[in-house]
């Protein structure tokens, strides 16, 4: 008997989608559907599948009728093939109609990740404790978040990798608006969470790949009124790096915009200000 493993499901053109800017994907779609209408006009004309049609104008006009279903009647095929380019053509259109409610419904509903992870999680030795840090981009305050901590020891080949909720509450510190750290227990329920990140770090560099399968798992999820979010980050063994805690952004008014959110570009370094690690030995 033959076991056959599932197919993996790929929906990374989704979050392409939500990444790019929404006049960007509604400019795409219209192209894509004039490119579309210009394709079937001219094999129209080279055909001559109109029985009054004169000049090359009538046959766009008659290929974009055709396609949004209107049937004016002013303009009717005269031979076998046109009926069938124009069975092809109402076909595609209609599944391209269709193609185009699922995309701006994605960009519209599904908008593109608001809730920025730092890229590096801070271990700081002195309270043994771990950071990360996350900035809330939308004008809107999240409503209720919720953060879920994972951890998947480090493990390889076969055997089974626990994995280890973090169920005791973090310590949030306010760093701006919207912009905070939250800090946690570097041990619990007898796993230390850098041992694991040191073995892991270790066996990788004997290997000079990324083999082990320890990861620290974090998830947030809330809701900015209708709109329910669910954000996930995976770090790695080689993105928590020795330090004391994030450092803080002034916010200055060129940053605020009158109806609210924030305008980064204004705020000077503003993101690598954001990614900044201050150090063990900086004291106030």
């Amino acid at each position: 008997m033959k076991f056959r493993y599932p197919r993996r499901s790929n929906y990374g053109w989704v979050s392409e989608i939500r990444k790019q800017n929404f006049i960007m994907v509604l400019a795409k779609l219209l192209s894509f559907y004039l490119s579309i209408n210009l394709f079937f006009a001219i094999i129209y004309y080279a055909n001559k599948v109109l029985i009054n049609g004169t000049g090359f104008f009538d046959y766009i006009y008659f290929s974009f009728v055709t396609s949004l279903a209107i049937g004016y009647g002013d303009f009717v095929p005269v031979n076998f093939v046109g009926k069938v380019l124009i069975i092809m053509h109402s076909c595609m259109s209609t599944m391209y109609f269709a193609l185009m409610v699922s995309v701006l419904s994605i960009k519209m509903f599904y908008p593109g990740d608001s809730i920025k992870f730092s890229k590096k999680i801070i271990y700081n030795k002195e309270t043994d404790m771990i950071i990360f840090r996350v900035i809330n981009t939308n004008r809107e305050a999240l409503i209720n978040p919720e953060v879920r901590i994972s951890v998947t020891e480090h493990n390889v080949g076969d055997d089974i990798a626990g994995v280890f909720n973090i169920v005791e509450d973090c310590d949030i510190t306010y760093l701006g608006r919207h912009d905070y750290s939250y800090t946690f227990k570097n041990s619990f329920a007898n796993f230390n969470l850098m041992k694991e990140a040191n073995k892991a770090n270790e066996y990788n560099k004997q290997l000079k790949s990324f083999k082990s399968r320890f990861r620290v798992n974090i998830s947030i999820t809330g809701s900015y009124g209708l709109q329910q979010i669910a954000i996930y980050k995976k770090y790695f063994a080689d993105d928590i790096v020795i330090g004391k805690s994030y450092k803080p952004i002034t916010y200055n008014e060129e940053g605020y915009r009158k109806k609210g959110g924030i305008r980064y570009f204004k705020i000077k370094n503003f993101w690598e200000d954001f990614e900044s690690v201050e150090s063990i030995n900086d004291r106030e």
